[in-house]
């Protein structure tokens, strides 16, 4: 993060979040951490569920107040412990507590000064091709709006970390904001970064539906307009294109949702506010 890495295990230079996150030496103390929790120093221990194994081997003291986040794309098997879970993916019935990923406000910022990019675009879907469950609605879109700027592109890998037609990311925000109608698809799970970029962007924001449980939820038709089938892709295309005052204040509307409901720093105070609810 303190690199500017944001979502990517292989990040090119041309895809990081400069100033993302400011450098803290010496202001955050990160001295004897494992000797502060067996006193009860913190009033919470959050730790993701990647290293979870790190923390029983490291800590000789298991924390009093513990929340494990499980960011993954399917839900990782967690034995029951004395701890409380955070789940991205989750509807709710698991015991878990639903944690969506959000926005960053320095990524709005970025997207927001690119308000004046021209719409040549009617719809937009930019991603990569690593789940093919996207090729039907790909096709149709392509098929029935000719002006559609549709591009799926591999993830970056050691071996290849700048696949052919990759955008840097500045790039990637300016294609977004030249779509009148942006599309979000499930990705390797459901709840994708890219569907908080595009709730930022100056355009409607069309999505798949999902059985993720998202607190704060963006209301469909108000905010948002969501899908479940090609027909459905189809209709709900035809209502943001062939309004374009309704659909500008749509799309203010969702911005102005995400604004006030989904960026990380909302979605840092609804953790902290859940948990200690959780643990008392």
């Amino acid at each position: 993060m303190y690199e500017g890495v944001l979502g990517l295990g292989v990040c090119p230079d041309n895809q990081r979040c400069p100033d993302w996150f400011a450098s803290d030496i010496g202001v955050i103390d990160r001295d004897d951490i494992a000797a502060k929790v067996a006193a009860d120093y913190f009033e919470l221990v959050i730790c993701d569920v990647r290293a979870a194994g790190f923390l029983q081997q490291h800590f000789p003291v298991m924390p009093r107040r513990l929340a494990l986040i499980d960011g993954e794309d399917r839900p990782a098997r967690i034995t029951p412990g004395p701890f409380i879970i955070f789940r991205r993916e989750t509807d709710g019935t698991d015991f878990s507590i639903p944690l969506p990923m959000a926005l960053p406000g320095e990524i709005l910022h970025w997207i927001g000064t690119l308000d004046q990019t021209p719409k040549t675009h009617s719809v937009g879907f930019l991603g990569s091709t690593a789940d093919d469950g996207r090729r039907e609605v790909i096709e149709a879109i392509t098929r029935d709006l000719p002006d559609a700027l549709v591009a799926t592109t591999r993830l970056p890998t050691e071996g290849d970390p700048l696949p052919d037609g990759r955008m840097g990311r500045d790039d990637y925000y300016r294609a977004l904001q030249s779509c009148r109608v942006l599309l979000s698809l499930p990705g390797a799970g459901y709840d994708t970064f890219r569907f908080w970029e595009n709730s930022a962007c100056n355009a409607v924001h069309l999505s798949a539906s999902s059985p993720l449980l998202i607190p704060n939820d963006f209301a469909n038709g108000t905010h948002i307009l969501r899908f479940g089938d090609v027909e459905g892709l189809r209709r709900m295309l035809d209502k943001a294109l062939s309004n374009p005052q309704q659909s500008q204040e749509m799309t203010e509307r969702g911005r102005g949702h995400l604004v006030r409901h989904h960026l990380t720093e909302h979605r840092a105070a609804y953790l902290i506010d859940r948990a200690r609810t959780a643990l008392g």
